[in-house]
């Protein structure tokens, strides 16, 4: 998973980020509110991690445009020296999901992000060789599809593509972070060449504009999102 981290004491940042890396997550780390708030603009994270004192932007001024502003769902935890009860109260009413107090104790940290990912990301699970999500069956043993008594073969690239998709229905998910994780983040030069693996699943995975079921919708500037038309069954 990608996590953005907000903090502005550098060993610390590096020190939270070992933690979060050592467990399998990929990190981003911004030292004022401000830059976090940009990076919002231009990808998509999977979970943020607050300090509340940093820099330009505090960290409840941060959580308060992630909610109220961009108005996203995904899981924020702050993590701040903050103590007083009223701080964290102001903090869970505003829209955060957990609270951990400074200094850092790594293991239960660390369960609390895996508790927080786990609640809100259900489809995710690297461990499965096949994954059930929307009526569509993934199968990473041969790089295949299933839906409507259809068998579908994916290149590998294609594959990879579609499941990052559909793992993150109705989110919105930047070319940022879509070529990260199918081209390892490898240039500009393939940013057409995302365009062109998503015209072809719209074909092969019937979720052009006029499917019945699930539309695969371009987002001016940003990215994607793989959408549901009303009265799909989420199973």
């Amino acid at each position: 998973m990608y996590i953005g981290l907000l903090e502005d004491e550098p060993h610390l940042a590096q020190h939270v980020c070992e933690i979060l890396e050592n467990a399998g997550h990929t990190t981003s780390v911004f030292n004022n509110g401000t830059d976090m708030v940009k990076a919002i603009g231009r990808d998509t994270i999977d979970l943020f991690v607050l300090d509340w004192r940093v820099p330009r932007m505090s960290g409840l001024e941060v959580l308060k445009h992630i909610r109220n502003v961009r108005g996203l769902k995904e899981p924020v935890l702050f993590l701040t020296s903050r103590t007083d009860e009223q701080d964290i109260i102001e903090a869970l009413n505003a829209g955060a999901d957990d609270y951990c107090t400074k200094p850092i104790r790594p293991q239960e940290f660390l369960a609390r992000v895996t508790a927080l990912l786990r609640r809100t990301y259900p489809d995710r699970n690297d461990q499965d060789t096949t994954r059930r999500v929307l009526n569509y069956v993934f199968n990473k043993l041969d790089n295949s599809v299933y839906f409507d008594s259809q068998h579908i073969s994916l290149s590998e690239k294609e594959f990879k593509l579609a499941l990052f998709l559909f793992e993150n229905h109705e989110r919105a998910v930047s070319r940022e972070r879509l070529m990260q994780e199918v081209w390892n983040g490898e240039g500009d030069a393939l940013s057409r060449s995302l365009d062109v693996h998503v015209s072809w699943l719209r074909k092969k995975l019937d979720l052009a504009a006029t499917s019945p079921h699930l539309r695969l919708k371009p987002i001016y500037g940003f990215g994607y999102r793989l959408m549901a038309v009303n009265g799909t069954p989420d199973a």
